[in-house]
């Protein structure tokens, strides 16, 4: 059988088996998603001024922070069987090929949460809004309430009006990064996935920040010096009329790191298997 090879009835299978082991982690994993949103909703309602909108947009604060927690917590475990001698050599031992495998990993620890876990968020968000209206007008007899609108899924993804449209991208690009490189992650580090990658990945965003400081100071200490100015200029020099080199270099390193981590996880994998 090629490393490269793809089955649909291999692919069934593995799908079987994944949910046969980790079925208990979809599933607490999706409602405590679910009642952690109920909850923490529920509770800023409950804390609401009344004549204060909340608008449908005024979720992303809470949706974002969501995100990363899911994927720290969540797509962090993807390869499991691997981070164990015998759990190891049994899935390696699969009847199927390198790519179904990952194929199958990257469907169902990155590609399905990153689809259910909105669903569950807006289910979560918005019954609490029931909850709240219901226990304020029927058990508490309230009729002055604050207006809540409840969410709509496409303001989730809204972005703040910025005045580069490059900076769009790299926003983006951002964003799309987390779960591609904590999915990456979890056949590199292990176990210890939800911790060292978010390090791994501080760290270098100190080191990139830390290298333009340092060459900038460099270039025109005068800059750095009594009275002058330490703030890090982001708009010059400029490469291409209205792009700046600095934004140019963010845009391509961030995309990389987007892309970089389906190949690298690919490779690493088929390493495992040899």
């Amino acid at each position: 059988m090629s490393a490269n090879s793809i089955s649909s009835h291999r692919l069934k299978n593995l799908v079987r088996y994944e949910w046969a082991i980790d079925r208990k982690f979809y599933l607490l994993g999706s409602f405590g998603i679910f009642m952690i949103s109920f909850g923490v909703f529920l509770t800023v309602w409950f804390n609401q001024y009344s004549g204060y909108t909340w608008r449908s947009v005024d979720y992303n604060s809470v949706f974002f922070g969501g995100f990363v927690f899911l994927c720290v917590f969540g797509i962090s475990q993807s390869f499991i069987d691997l981070r164990e001698k015998n759990t190891s050599i049994r899935y390696l031992s699969l009847p199927a090929s390198t790519l179904e495998k990952y194929l199958v990993q990257l469907f169902l620890r990155l590609i399905l949460p990153l689809i259910i876990y909105p669903i569950v968020f807006w289910l979560g968000a918005n019954l609490s809004v029931d909850v709240y209206y219901f226990i304020q007008r029927s058990v508490l007899e309230k009729l002055s309430l604050p207006e809540i609108e409840k969410v709509n899924v496409l303001y989730l993804y809204w972005l703040p009006n910025l005045t580069m449209e490059l900076v769009y991208w790299i926003l983006f690009g951002l964003i799309v990064s987390i779960p591609t490189l904590i999915f990456m992650g979890g056949i590199i580090f292990g176990k210890w996935n939800f911790i060292v990658m978010p390090l791994a990945v501080a760290c270098i965003l100190i080191l990139f920040f830390g290298s333009y400081y340092g060459l900038s100071w460099l270039v025109n200490a005068s800059a750095f010096g009594l009275g002058g100015n330490y703030s890090i200029r982001i708009d010059y020099p400029e490469v291409i009329e209205g792009i700046p080199l600095f934004i140019l270099n963010c845009l391509i390193l961030i995309w990389v790191a987007v892309f970089l981590p389906f190949v690298v996880t690919y490779f690493k994998l088929k390493e495992r298997e040899v």
